[in-house]
């Protein structure tokens, strides 16, 4: 049973006493979420530069206010590119400064831009652009006094958890671990150190998370997964009391759904990257270093191997396994297993060349359409020719023609 959190460790206050304030803390407010962030900086594209650790090209002197996308930036913006394909769009922005490749050739027209030049420009961007929005503000730590925690709960160290959050009987919470407004940590659930799970996120009883693991709103795990069995014409459920585990670096984005197994678990492998809306059933066994794309939906009892990617709205049905490093396209229906390797799509997803060809052949079909009328047109001439060919022989030779004229 729930209760607000009272003395379990040095972490707890009674709900009586107000949220936790170390010092350092801002008073101004009684929760840290309504912390003011950090003003913005103003600076100049050498300093920038030496951030980065990058070669500056051009005019160092030039102020920069923030940094934006290359189809954003104004003129005291900062902005970057990655390749020649979006030097127009560097053509035509006012950017002020722009960061770019080792392997970028600017045009003469646009040599009065100040350029840094790194590595990687997309990395620096986001150093630059975290710099000039001065930082994240400092992470609140403590235990807010409206969380409901069970006293059987181990929390662990440096810890964040915010008001209105629940945690259930006998669960461990790691260290660094940060629990949003509103998040449910079921009972006998474990989450390892360094987790975050955000507002109105709700794992069930039973639920494994390694390090690192990030969980975004509105995503449930452990929910039961859709089994039946049919009995006297009734669909009667199969009790769900398998769990989910969750390996470390695993990110899983907002509104989720990931199922617990029938009796084993459902596993997710580590490294693995959820985006948006995506369905997980029961007993699917996710491997390491995965993609899977908004919209993906796999049906229970699937086996994917490390590295696999799947991409936008792709459905997987029951019982299928994907091999290492499989690619799937958008939208593709897997309907059968696929090998190590293979690169499909379409629906049923077949090997990506030979979905090309269909694909190929089905834009040429009004073409071929309009083909097939003209010789079905062409043929019907023939055809008619043909016959009125063929009667005008059968009238020469007929006898009864030539008995009339013998009469003649």
């Amino acid at each position: 049973m729930f209760r607000p959190a009272g003395p379990v460790g040095l972490l707890w206050h009674s709900a009586s006493i107000s949220p936790v304030v170390h010092p350092g803390d801002s008073c101004i407010g009684s929760l840290p979420f309504m912390e003011e962030r950090k003003s913005r900086l103003a600076t100049t594209v050498e300093t920038l530069a030496r951030l980065v650790s990058g070669r500056l090209i051009g005019d160092g002197d030039v102020a920069i206010d923030s940094a934006r996308p290359v189809n954003e930036a104004g003129p005291r913006d900062i902005t970057f590119v990655e390749d020649e394909r979006y030097l127009k769009q560097l053509r035509t922005s006012p950017a002020a400064a722009a960061i770019v490749g080792p392997h970028f050739k600017l045009p003469q027209s646009e040599s009065k831009l100040a350029v840094i030049e790194v590595d990687n420009p997309r990395s620096a961007f986001v150093t630059i652009r975290s710099h000039l929005q001065g930082g994240e503000a400092e992470r609140w730590v403590g235990v807010h006094a409206m969380a409901a925690i069970d006293p059987t709960a181990k929390i662990g160290r440096n810890v964040a958890i915010h008001a209105f959050v629940a945690i259930g009987a006998n669960v461990e919470i790691g260290d660094d671990c940060t629990l949003m407004p509103g998040s449910v940590v079921g009972n006998r659930c474990k989450m390892g150190a360094g987790c975050t799970l955000h507002p109105n996120v709700v794992l069930y009883e039973d639920v494994i998370l390694g390090d690192r693991v990030e969980i975004h709103s509105g995503t449930i795990v452990g929910g039961d997964g859709f089994g039946y069995e049919r009995v006297d014409g009734k669909h009667v459920k199969i009790p769900q009391t398998g769990g989910v585990e969750i390996g470390d670096d695993v990110e899983i984005g907002s509104n989720c759904a990931i199922d617990r197994g029938t009796f084993g678990a459902t596993r997710i492998g580590s490294g693995t990257k959820i985006d948006n809306l995506v369905m997980i059933g029961h007993n699917n066994q996710i491997g390491e270093h995965n993609i899977l794309c908004g919209q993906v939906g796999m049906a229970g009892s699937c086996k994917t191997g490390d590295h696999v990617v799947l991409a936008g709205q792709v459905g997987i049905k029951d019982h299928v396994d994907v091999g290492d490093r499989v690619i799937v396209g958008a939208q593709a229906g897997v309907h059968k297993n696929i090998p190590a390797d293979q690169h499909v799509l379409g629906s049923p997803a077949i090997p990506i060349r030979q979905q090309r060809h269909i694909f190929a052949m089905i834009a040429r079909l009004p073409e071929m359409h309009r083909q097939m009328r003209e010789l079905e047109a062409q043929v019907a001439l023939l055809t008619a020719a043909l016959q009125a060919e063929h009667s005008a022989g059968e009238t020469a030779a007929d006898p009864a023609l030539e008995t009339v004229d013998d009469l003649r």
